[in-house]
């Protein structure tokens, strides 16, 4: 009788041993919630070109060297609104884990159910994000700040130019390059001529398609190819709108030849938000792909590398790379962007574009 309750016993032992080792494999709901997982892998989606390269530099490869069993899988676009429409193509049977863009866009995705909500019992780091930087419903976080700038020759404007009106100027027609909606830049530049025209843009941008229509001529292309940076540094144009990360990284490749500055009427914050994927095959490795990101260590390393300005109070800046990131502290005319707006807004300003503004 003994025997039979001794073995009875070994059997319960082993079946809770069994059951345990289950709960702690990479894709169980158990381990996503400890965000503890130390091996599987991770699909990205994120931005391609020199935002991939530098993140791959400054944090995917840190990440791996101190999570070897975790393979990270990279899937490249140029937009945030490109990875929207892959990301809604697998809703009903995801392959991503994690997304980074833009909060404009992501803010759609949150509304159609394409991501997870967070915590910190999740994500220990989230608890570095101050509260502004959170989403108010528990979805992705901000992971780095940008803001949108005016891009210039720097031979034709020995001084950064300090008005947007700059791009009015018929001295510079034909000489301009603005990346049209659905890119932010182009909504952004919309928001900021709206602002300048004394309209509130979520209730009417009348006054700001009239003024993009006058500068339309002067545009010599709504889609710069390869990019609105080489479009200025090899001379094809002189003024255009761009990003302050990548203007001040693409500064330094050429040597100066391009300049990056924020027009005193005010800019737009360029914000990308980390988000787990809902229903993501890999949520476990996922959630620790994500914790790493929003550690002061990948902040730092990414503002060094493409001057991101950090999401996380922790993160310590040397003093030659605060100088040159957005500041997040109030110091820099926002025009503020109301991204639950202009998610539903979008389509309609990119229409608008197309139909009244671009017209060659």
């Amino acid at each position: 009788m003994r025997a039979t309750i001794k073995r009875k016993m070994a059997a319960v032992a082993a079946l809770s041993a069994a059951m345990l080792a289950m709960s702690g494999c990479g894709g169980s709901s158990d381990a996503a919630k400890a965000g503890s997982a130390t091996s599987g892998e991770v699909n990205l989606i994120a931005y391609s070109g020199v935002w991939q390269d530098q993140y791959n530099a400054a944090v995917i490869e840190p990440f791996k060297a101190k999570y070897p069993d975790i393979k990270i899988n990279y899937a490249s676009k140029r937009s945030s609104a490109e990875m929207l429409s892959a990301l809604q193509g697998q809703k009903n049977s995801p392959t991503t884990d994690v997304a980074i863009m833009d909060n404009s866009v992501s803010t759609t995705g949150n509304k159609q159910g394409l991501f997870e909500k967070v915590t910190p019992d999740a994500i220990p780091n989230l608890a570095n994000v101050p509260e502004k930087f959170r989403d108010k419903d528990g979805y992705g976080p901000v992971a780095m700040l940008d803001a949108v700038g005016l891009v210039y020759d720097t031979a034709t404007f020995p001084k950064a130019p300090d008005s947007w009106n700059v791009l009015w100027d018929p001295a510079y027609a034909g000489k301009i390059n603005v990346n049209a909606p659905p890119s932010l830049l182009g909504l952004s530049l919309t928001a900021i001529t709206s602002k300048m025209q004394g309209e509130d843009y979520t209730k009417g941008i009348d006054g700001a398609v009239a003024r993009l229509k006058e500068l339309a001529p002067s545009v010599q292309t709504f889609a710069p190819n390869p990019d609105e940076y080489q479009n200025v540094i090899t001379g094809q144009t002189v003024l255009g709108l761009g990003q302050n990360a990548r203007g001040q990284f693409y500064s330094d490749q050429s040597n100066k030849k391009m300049g990056v500055t924020f027009p005193k009427e005010g800019t737009v914050y360029q914000i990308n938000t980390v988000n787990l994927v809902k229903d993501a095959p890999h949520s476990a490795a996922a959630t620790t792909f994500i914790n790493y990101a929003l550690s002061a260590e990948a902040q730092t390393a990414f503002a060094k590398a493409l001057f991101y300005a950090p999401s996380v109070t922790n993160a310590h800046l040397p003093a030659d790379v605060k100088a040159r990131v957005v500041p997040t502290d109030g110091s820099l005319n926002i025009v503020p962007l109301d991204v639950d707006f202009l998610s539903s807004a979008r389509d309609k300003w990119t229409d608008t574009w197309k139909r009244q503004i671009i017209t060659k």
